[in-house]
């Protein structure tokens, strides 16, 4: 309980208010890539909300906010490399050639997948809501399955810190060698994507091959 006031009065209250504190430490992290993962942040809310140290609904919204605000961050942080890409003369041939057309294309039709496989990977989500902005994906759509997402995601992480904040310790640890496992998993799965499609091109190649011969 002491460090958890603690966090408060060093952090939170630093701009006036714990609820407003709260969302602008949130927030924070769209600029700050080493920062840690917004799981952290709803539970430690959920365990501040059972200690009475904020406010149940302005807690939980100042951290879902938080976390969409920082989505939104990141996505404009695309569009913006994106126009300065465009700025220059290697930028624009880049943006104009064929692989960027079908990277585009392929976040059009695929982006709302992408979006929500994210949030089950740890790691990835920065990389998914910059490309997402940096690919052009639309904004409307974009914040809209994104806001759905983080609320599905974010308020049983609250809850789960509100009902377990005096365990909120042993969480964490689960939550970090899931996050592992996770990452893991993960590449197991590109290394099975890129293996799978590479075995195809050969297969492909060789039925020609004999089909010609």
């Amino acid at each position: 309980m002491e460090s958890i006031q603690t966090f408060v009065n060093a952090i939170l209250a630093l701009a006036g208010d714990a609820h407003l504190g709260l969302f602008l430490f949130v927030w924070f992290p769209s600029i700050n890539p080493v920062a840690p993962p917004e799981e952290m942040f709803t539970l430690v809310g959920g365990t501040l909300i059972a200690k009475g140290i904020l406010d149940p609904f302005w807690g939980g919204l100042s951290i879902i906010g938080g976390i969409i605000s920082t989505n939104i961050s990141q996505y404009w942080m695309g569009r913006g490399g994106l126009k300065l890409l465009s700025g220059t003369k290697i930028g624009n041939r880049f943006v104009n050639s064929r692989k960027f057309k079908n990277a585009r294309d392929l976040m059009e039709k695929r982006g709302i997948w992408a979006i929500v496989a994210c949030r089950f990977f740890f790691g990835t989500r920065a990389f998914t809501y910059f490309a997402s902005g940096f690919l052009r994906y639309r904004f409307v759509k974009f914040v809209s399955v994104d806001s759905s997402m983080v609320l599905i995601h974010g308020i049983p992480l609250l809850i789960l810190g509100y009902l377990f904040s005096d365990q909120i310790g042993s969480i964490f640890d689960f939550m970090e060698k899931l996050g592992i496992w996770n990452l893991i998993i993960l590449l197991i799965i590109i290394a099975a994507i890129i293996t799978y499609r590479r075995l195809r091109t050969r297969h492909r190649a060789k039925v020609l091959g004999n089909n010609r011969g």
